[in-house]
């Protein structure tokens, strides 16, 4: 088997697993929820503000990834907004279809920058997620406000979710830290590599527990449509604009592979509270976790240089 693919099966079989567990009852039904929190809240924020308080930042490209993350969000955007009349669904299942074409799952990103590009790649991952939450966040929840089935209110969180967000904050403390030149007490960043440590797999289990591999088949085409949207076109528009921007090196391959994550299970949450078609996310979210394992070893192999066979 190749390399590639023997580094990246152990990240989606834990969340094979995590489904597994998830579907047998163990370890109870009251443990996905409050486990997904302290991921979410405290475990993820605590990598991330490691890895960010630790790096070397003079050396990151941040206007080539900026532009080029901003760049990648509005032409999937509009890519998203162009093909609505020819899938033919209603405003609250284009939503879905938009979400699940530009967001991305931060969890998988960390697990397989670790696993591939060490703690240099965490660390411009990081930064690609703070800038990347924000931007999709305004994308999805303006289509929200204007496509979905809710009250028209959904434009006053976008500040809310936008500063309070725990990776966005996580980002802007380590980055703090790091700039500053902030004093840091070895016991303090054990505390936080420790904690670290331990989010990417009780993560990753949480996706897999979050699945529904019980899809519907009423809306095949806007399914199928925003897999391909999101695990082939993405990463090849990305390409094409990393080489506009003139981004290289390990930044241009963690662009690549996080433009080829899935949409993160979070897409159905926002869907189910702003008016969204949350059956066709949650659908969407299965499928594109199904086919990531292909789509993003492919690109895993391209920029690591190991070939497929």
């Amino acid at each position: 088997m190749i390399q590639v693919v023997s580094n990246i099966a152990p990240i989606f079989l834990i969340i094979v697993i995590g489904y597994g567990f998830k579907r047998t009852g163990f370890p109870g039904d009251g443990f996905w929820a409050p486990a997904e929190r302290l991921s979410y809240f405290v475990l993820l924020p605590a990598l991330i503000i490691h890895s960010l308080a630790s790096a070397d930042l003079g050396g990151l490209q941040i206007w080539p990834l900026a532009s080029t993350i901003l760049l990648l969000s509005a032409g999937m955007t509009l890519l998203a907004v162009v093909l609505k009349p020819i899938l033919r669904i209603d405003g609250p299942g284009f939503t879905s279809v938009l979400q699940g074409s530009v967001r991305l799952n931060a969890y998988i990103g960390f697990a397989i920058a670790a696993t591939f590009f060490g703690p240099v790649g965490l660390t411009i991952t990081a930064v690609f997620i703070a800038i990347m939450m924000p931007t999709v966040n305004v994308i999805s929840i303006a289509a929200l406000a204007v496509y979905g089935s809710g009250n028209g209110k959904s434009w006053l969180r976008i500040p809310v979710q936008i500063i309070t967000n725990p990776l966005i904050l996580a980002c802007a403390a380590g980055a703090a830290l790091n700039v500053l030149d902030a004093p840091r007490p070895d016991w303090v960043m054990g505390m936080l590599d420790i904690l670290g440590k331990s989010a990417l797999p009780l993560a990753l289990l949480c996706v897999g527990a979050g699945l529904d591999l019980s899809i519907g088949r009423a809306r095949t085409g806007a399914m199928v449509t925003t897999c391909a949207l999101k695990l082939l076109v993405m990463p090849a528009l990305a390409w094409a604009i990393v080489g506009a921007t003139g981004l290289t090196g390990l930044a241009a391959s963690v662009t690549l592979m996080m433009a080829a994550t899935p949409s993160s299970p979070a897409t159905y949450v926002m869907a189910r509270q702003l008016g969204g078609d949350a059956e066709l996310m949650a659908s969407i979210v299965t499928l594109e976790n199904a086919f990531a394992a292909i789509t993003l070893s492919a690109v895993l192999a391209w920029r690591t240089g190991v070939t497929l066979f």
